[in-house]
């Protein structure tokens, strides 16, 4: 439907300025070090920052060009915050800048599962394996179902169905990965999750959360737990009609906030329903296209993109990066946007004339066996 000459002449000179934008957060010294954004960071290099970079190289295909030596620099860099007791990756700075609790959870022990997840990823993509094994000992209770399900329980579905969304979904991909290690035992745990996760799952939207509950909420909360089936365990999207009509509602809503994650999610799960549906598909794909002149002003002179239309976003997760919101790109900005384009151009399908990496190029073909 959308052809070359289609694409907004921003887009094209987007790799560009995205490798411009990297070298100026990139830290001097052994590659792989980056700070969060160009100024005000509290601190000079993180394995935070280091992730998001990493995933803007590998969606527009320019990491498998680094040097060898750069890659291997960036592996042992993220290789030195695992602990080689617990093979968690932590970072005792990073556990400093931690802001108080959080609907009653622990921020410290989010952030530790976030960089485990995140740092343990990063290293299997670039083909460095982690130095110690990777024990995920807090699942251990969970074969027994009760513990599992009051695990699950204690997420706050009704009011924070985003958050909760990505902490049982982390909970799935630990239990996987338990079982692709030969552990037996994780695999009966695994089926219960993913059956928690389908029963609570609204059959009227296609969504997770209370009704009276915030749309953008519900729907990041889809985002993460659909991402997870998808991209983890080959699990396809139920409901997708439900869905695609309440990402349009969204749309449509005079309250909408245009944010990076508030756009990346809804653009990423109207790209999650069309692998199972036709349904609306050429008004989601003129949609989508009417987006970008909106996404263009979250780009900034540095060659970024800032997480809010004026201001970088000063936090990421539960911790505080920068001194204060400031009118420049941020990692987090940046990565989403990215991510966002990277669904949009799946949805036109203009990932092979602009060399971005697919959406789907890493998800399993068919679900997993369990």
């Amino acid at each position: 439907m959308y052809s070359e000459k289609d694409v907004p002449e921003w887009i094209r000179e987007l790799k560009k300025d995205l490798l411009r934008f990297l070298e100026n957060v990139k830290h001097p010294g052994p590659y792989g070090r980056f700070r969060y954004a160009p100024k005000g960071c509290l601190l000079p290099h993180e394995a935070i920052s280091s992730c998001y970079a990493f995933g803007i190289l590998k969606t527009i295909n320019a990491y498998d060009a680094l040097e060898e030596a750069k890659k291997q620099e960036w592996a042992d860099y993220l290789r030195s915050f695992q602990d080689p007791e617990t093979g968690e990756f932590w970072s005792e700075e990073i556990g400093g800048l931690c802001g108080t609790e959080e609907h009653g959870l622990d921020p410290k022990y989010l952030m530790k599962r976030m960089l485990t997840r995140n740092v343990s990823n990063a290293l299997q993509q670039m083909d460095f394996p982690a130095q110690y094994s990777l024990r995920y000992p807090e699942v251990e209770p969970f074969t027994d179902k009760e513990k599992l399900i009051a695990h699950l329980d204690s997420f706050l579905w009704d009011t924070n169905p985003w958050g909760a969304g990505s902490h049982a979904g982390t909970t799935a991909l630990i239990l996987f990965e338990r079982l692709k290690r030969g552990e037996e035992k994780f695999r009966q745990p695994l089926r219960w999750t993913i059956e928690y996760l389908q029963e609570i799952q609204d059959p009227e939207t296609g969504l997770w959360g209370a009704p009276a509950c915030p749309l953008y909420e519900r729907i990041n909360g889809a985002f993460k737990i659909i991402a997870r089936f998808i991209n983890t365990l080959g699990i396809l999207p139920r409901y997708p009609e439900r869905i695609i009509d309440n990402v349009f509602r969204h749309y449509e809503d005079p309250s909408y906030e245009m944010t990076g994650c508030n756009e990346f999610d809804n653009i990423w799960v109207f790209a999650a329903t069309l692998r199972t549906t036709d349904y609306r598909k050429q008004e989601i794909q003129e949609l989508v296209h009417s987006r970008l002149p909106f996404i263009e002003p979250f780009k900034k002179p540095d060659g970024g993109f800032s997480f809010f239309k004026d201001t970088c976003i000063a936090t990421n997760a539960q911790v505080q990066l920068v001194d204060r919101p400031r009118s420049q790109s941020d990692m987090a900005g940046t990565a989403t946007f990215v991510g966002c384009l990277r669904s949009v151009f799946a949805i036109l399908d203009w990932h092979k004339q602009l060399g971005w990496r697919y959406l789907w190029e890493d998800a399993p073909e068919k679900p997993v066996e369990l």
